[in-house]
């Protein structure tokens, strides 16, 4: 028989210290070098989870984790005081309360108060009790965990663990090519896609050594040694995903042409408008815009940008490989 969850009102003290009272099965994933623990009494050996999920999938425990523990019951929430209302608008409510974030998924008006899903968040996100509902356990029976969180999209948790940790999601393409990353930066029309279409034609071809980071949702951290891209599970039309890492060589701005060719950006405004209108942003906060601007402003020093125009026949590829010589 499964143990019902913890009453909500009690949930900011599991938060600093989850209990072990409970049998939890547990999934280890990492994702720019931040390790995340998913826990659930739903046996693991039983479910499929998505493979882009599985291709970040580690044995255990890394030296940055985060905790997401998951029921599959909704608790109640007549006369639980959520602390101070943030933002709504579906599918979220989103409130502050003491030193944690809770998360309500939230119907649209038509459907009256209707709620599908409540998730409390330590302060810093590294640690998360995340209410779902039973029609979410069916439906992860019968097809596959599609998210850690079970959020539509992890990157309204992720967001604020990589502003912590000096690094950003942006709206981009990343791609290793002899052991240095390319970021190719640019919304859903800009050709992320087909570009890393292109790059894999040409490796097929050519044997050029290329590894597909991910065509949507990139990670740029700045390490100790350096700027890293990391790829994501976020993918779009290219399901190609890759937990892997390189030194960031450079950003490219995407301008579908009819020639091929890279041009050097140097008017360091127009490439700071440009990179943020592609940041991810999730649940924003003066402090979270503080470090991620900041952050932006040394990325637009340290790495050169450039604006690659391209067609589709592939030419542009060459371009590249001269490039990261």
């Amino acid at each position: 028989m499964a143990r019902h969850p913890a009453p909500l009102t009690a949930i900011s003290d599991q938060l600093h210290d989850f209990p072990d009272s409970q049998k939890m099965y547990r999934r280890f994933f990492q994702i720019a070098g931040i390790t995340v623990c998913v826990e659930s009494e739903l046996d693991f050996s039983r479910i499929r989870f998505k493979d882009a999920l599985l291709a970040f999938s580690v044995d255990g425990p890394g030296e940055d984790n985060v905790t997401f523990r998951h029921y599959f019951e909704i608790p109640a929430l007549e006369g639980i005081d959520l602390g101070r209302e943030l933002y709504r608008k579906p599918p979220w409510a989103i409130y502050r309360k003491n030193d944690s974030w809770i998360y309500i998924g939230i119907m649209p008006p038509e459907f009256g108060e209707a709620f599908y899903k409540v998730a409390i968040f330590s302060n810093d996100y590294r640690r998360a009790i995340i209410y779902n509902s039973s029609k979410e356990k069916e439906n992860i029976l019968k097809n596959v965990w599609r998210s850690l969180s079970l959020f539509p999209t992890d990157q309204i948790w992720l967001g604020p663990l990589l502003a912590d940790r000096q690094a950003v999601l942006l709206h981009a393409a990343g791609v290793i090519v002899k052991n240095k990353s390319l970021a190719f930066v640019g919304h859903s029309d800009a050709g992320k896609s087909t570009a890393m279409e292109l790059l894999k034609s040409d490796r097929r071809a050519r044997m050029l050594p290329v590894e597909i980071l991910c065509d949507d949702r990139i990670v740029v951290r700045r390490w100790p040694d350096g700027w890293r891209v990391h790829g994501t599970w976020s993918h779009g039309t290219t399901t190609d995903v890759s937990p892997s890492s390189a030194p960031l060589q450079a950003i490219f701005f995407l301008e579908q042409a009819l020639d091929n060719k890279i041009a050097p950006l140097i008017d360091r405004k127009l490439i700071w408008n440009k990179l943020l209108a592609t940041l991810v942003r999730p649940m924003v906060t003066a402090e979270w815009w503080i470090k991620e601007l900041d952050l932006l402003e040394q990325l637009i020093k340290e790495v050169p940008s450039y604006t690659m125009f391209f067609d589709k026949s592939g030419a542009i590829v060459s371009e590249l490989e001269r490039l990261v010589r």
